[in-house]
């Protein structure tokens, strides 16, 4: 029984006195002013989506360097760092690697010049997931091998 009587007397106020306010709306939820901003900004950043979805559509030009993988450009002995890895399946999500210089073949570090004295075997992909790998002279240690 005196358990039952806090929790009759919180009852039956709430039934007398009802709730304060409870069924009035908030006149800040429909004013006019407050809806025209938050349409205004809902638009700008609206806008700036669709700007930033655009720049990441159109294709990035690629650097220009002394060679390049679909014309080549070096000269005998020499092989073109330009490389592209793609996943196998997404074709539009690739990576480009290399410096688009021209380096001398190489079968060990005696083979390469005081610029790129190191002798490396680094895989070459042409748009694919499948790579080649060729040994050429590079200027520093490379983490591949």
């Amino acid at each position: 029984m005196v358990k039952v009587l806090p929790v009759f007397f919180v009852v039956f106020c709430m039934i007398v006195c009802g709730c304060p306010h409870r069924n009035e709306v908030p006149e800040s939820a429909y004013d006019p002013e407050l809806v025209e901003v938050a349409k205004a900004a809902a638009a700008a950043d609206r806008a700036a989506r669709e700007a930033e979805a655009r720049e990441q559509a159109e294709v990035v030009e690629e650097e220009q360097g002394e060679c390049d993988r679909e014309t080549g450009g070096c000269r005998k002995g020499y092989i073109c760092w330009d490389s592209r890895f793609c996943k196998h399946g997404f074709e539009d999500q690739c990576s480009a690697a290399g410096d688009k210089r021209c380096h001398k073949k190489c079968a060990d570090n005696g083979d390469c010049p005081g610029d790129m004295p190191f002798c490396r075997e680094i895989p070459i992909f042409s748009g694919s997931d499948r790579g080649i790998l060729e040994k050429f002279c590079v200027s520093t240690k490379s983490k591949l091998n």
